[in-house]
């Protein structure tokens, strides 16, 4: 058999100089599309769960104001508003970080619609979702602004996930109180 030999005097495997630049053209391009993605984050208010929190809309605004919110129409009538608890610091933690809810508030002052669109907990991949428990973010629906959104009295608990569930609703008592201080008149 026949060796083929390198003229490469410099003492490197051929090819070092290509796999180490295209190695490093492939690290730019990770790191540029992935702070380019941390930047925008997830879209938690695409279409879908807009209509979701606010099902009665048949069109929404961009998000705009202080808070931001994103406005509900039907028929060209101003029907509510749809924004994210984490819009409206100061945020409320749970267990392992904020509960970002997504929460659309009619003009009467009640809640139309609410979605858990993230949160982290550290028991969740051991224990389950909690918050995805079937009636457990239903049970907001119709709660009204002046509530007191206080667990086990004015909204249900959950065994394992108290931390978790107090910050929520402190979380949804806060952010609508404010949202509703702002744009409710």
């Amino acid at each position: 058999m026949s060796e083929i030999k390198s003229s490469n005097n410099s003492g490197r495997k051929p090819g070092f100089r290509g796999r180490f630049f295209s190695g490093l053209v492939t690290a730019i391009l990770v790191l540029a599309i992935g702070s380019s993605y941390a930047a925008r984050g997830p879209n938690y208010t695409r279409l879908a769960n807009l209509e979701r929190v606010m099902p009665e809309a048949d069109r929404f605004s961009e998000k705009e104001g202080e808070p931001p919110v994103i406005r509900a129409y039907k028929n060209d009538e101003l029907i509510g508003y749809v924004y994210l608890t984490n819009d409206v610091p100061p945020l409320a933690n749970g267990y392992s970080g904020p509960i970002n809810v997504l929460i659309g508030l009619g003009l009467d002052g009640y809640i139309k619609g609410l979605r858990v669109v993230s949160y982290r907990e550290s028991h969740r991949l051991n224990l389950g979702d909690f918050l995805a428990v079937p009636g457990f973010q239903e049970q907001f629906i119709g709660k009204h602004a002046t509530d007191n959104f206080r667990v086990y009295y004015d909204v249900d608990g959950m065994a394992r996930a108290t931390i978790t569930v107090k910050a929520m609703a402190k979380g949804i008592r806060h952010s609508i109180r404010r949202v509703a201080q702002t744009y409710l008149r």
